[in-house]
């Protein structure tokens, strides 16, 4: 009876001692974390001519890039290093996982233009592209802030824009943006992992 009445008062208060012992994991990134801000839900239409929706990835992890095809310094280094992460993740963790990249060219980077550019580099993930009123917002709430420049290619401008590469979780929060156009990819790769991992 005694061994009876024991373990009943352990069984009674093992539980409020385990939740009082039991310390929230502290979720870290390498890059800033976002802390499930809300983002812009925003339609554009993919380089196949087809609208892409950014509410249709509810349910992934999203790996949002800007860039433009005439960019010839720092967005080939980030569309590479998208490759490079796509190549080094699991196929388990990539049907979990959208990749897109949005212009920050306009005028230039047609659907057509898209789809020749991605398809000479062996690029698979959705290019997108739109009208300047809808693509504004874009640039705005994501902080993209792309400008023209003049100068004396065939177009008459450049762009110049800030380069984040945002990794929103699967019910599209943002939880990690990368600022610098060539980020340790090893690095970036453990933050999707993590986002994949816990949310």
């Amino acid at each position: 009876m005694r061994f009876t009445a024991f373990f009943l008062a352990l069984v009674i208060v093992l539980p409020g001692c385990m939740s009082d012992d039991e310390e929230e994991e502290i979720i870290s990134y390498h890059g800033r974390d976002l802390d499930g801000s809300n983002t812009y839900r925003f339609t554009l239409e993919s380089a196949d001519g087809d609208l892409w929706s950014l509410d249709d990835q509810k349910g992934k992890v999203v790996i949002l890039v800007f860039m433009f095809t005439r960019c010839d310094e720092t967005c080939p280094v980030t569309s590479q290093n998208i490759k490079t992460i796509q190549d080094t993740l699991t196929e388990d963790e990539l049907e979990q996982i959208s990749i897109v990249s949005v212009t920050v060219d306009w005028r230039t980077d047609s659907p057509s233009k898209l789809q020749n550019w991605t398809e000479d580099r062996g690029y698979d993930w959705p290019h997108l592209t739109g009208s300047e009123e809808a693509l504004k917002m874009v640039y705005d709430t994501y902080g993209v802030g792309p400008f023209e420049q003049e100068d004396d290619s065939e177009e008459g401008y450049t762009v110049a824009h800030t380069s984040p590469t945002y990794i929103l979780d699967r019910a599209l929060k943002g939880r990690v943006v990368w600022s610098d156009y060539d980020f340790p990819t090893d690095l970036f790769v453990e933050d999707v992992r993590t986002v994949l991992k816990h949310y």
